[in-house]
């Protein structure tokens, strides 16, 4: 049985007494690691929780876009103080600019404070982007890539946005709605990353199959997009994942 990497979940979303029973299915599954992301202050202390009690699961700790707005004041040295005591990445965080009340000045500074602080220490980041990539783009170019890599999470860009984020060295990774027949431009994205550059995610909660357990019934999606085996994209993703979280797997 191949070994699975599941690039992006949020598992503290699940009701306590179902999360045994996700990473039991998840083990059964073959996925060996899960990357579980918050995405507010208020979720932090739960996904360090769940990964000193499971050591599959690689935390994440940052705030989300729709969560901006709401920060606390001082929240971005909180943050820093947890991620100098704790092996976590950085995130979710980013631009969504679909998401009403919009306050794009805000995100962008929040999301600026997420790469500087990302590029201090070290760490991995993961960031969301809805109908923002010319802004995101925009910011990168400026505040450059951190030194331990970045991904976007559930990609659903073009197949140009695609290479053009490749080209900066970003990794791009793809949940269960992105690999739909009927998702667009998902395909033709998935179609136009390189071996190198790809990532599988769960996402999960979420609708139906959204869950780690689901990796390789998403691996069979994308291999069969991409015209290689379930197998391939099994082991390409999860080498992919093992070097872009390097500085936080245990």
């Amino acid at each position: 049985m191949p070994a699975f990497f599941d690039a992006h979940c949020h598992l503290q979303a699940l009701p306590h007494g179902e999360v045994a029973e996700a990473l039991d299915r998840a083990q059964a599954a073959g996925v060996t690691r899960m990357v579980c992301c918050a995405t507010s202050e208020a979720d932090w202390a739960a996904v360090l929780a769940l990964a000193s009690a499971h050591p599959r699961i690689i935390p994440m700790l940052g705030l989300h876009p729709w969560k901006a707005a709401e920060a606390r004041s001082g929240w971005e040295v909180r943050l820093e103080a947890l991620l100098v005591q704790h092996r976590a990445g950085i995130g979710e965080c980013g631009l969504d600019f679909a998401r009403r009340p919009l306050d794009r000045t805000t995100q962008a500074s929040v999301f600026r404070q997420h790469l500087r602080l990302a590029a201090k220490l070290r760490r991995p980041l993961a960031i969301h982007c809805v109908r923002a990539w010319g802004a995101l783009k925009t910011i990168l170019l400026e505040e450059g890539l951190p030194p331990a890599g970045a991904m976007v999470h559930a990609f659903g860009g073009s197949a140009e946005t695609a290479r053009e984020l490749q080209d900066l060295g970003l990794l791009l990774s793809f949940s269960g709605r992105q690999l739909a027949p009927t998702a667009s431009p998902g395909p033709a994205a998935l179609a136009a990353v390189h071996d190198d550059h790809l990532l599988l995610e769960s996402d999960a909660p979420g609708p139906s199959a959204s869950e780690p357990a689901a990796l390789p019934i998403l691996a069979e999606a994308a291999a069969a997009l991409r015209g290689c085996t379930a197998v391939h994209l099994a082991g390409i993703t999860r080498r992919n994942a093992e070097r872009l979280f390097e500085e936080v797997l245990a």
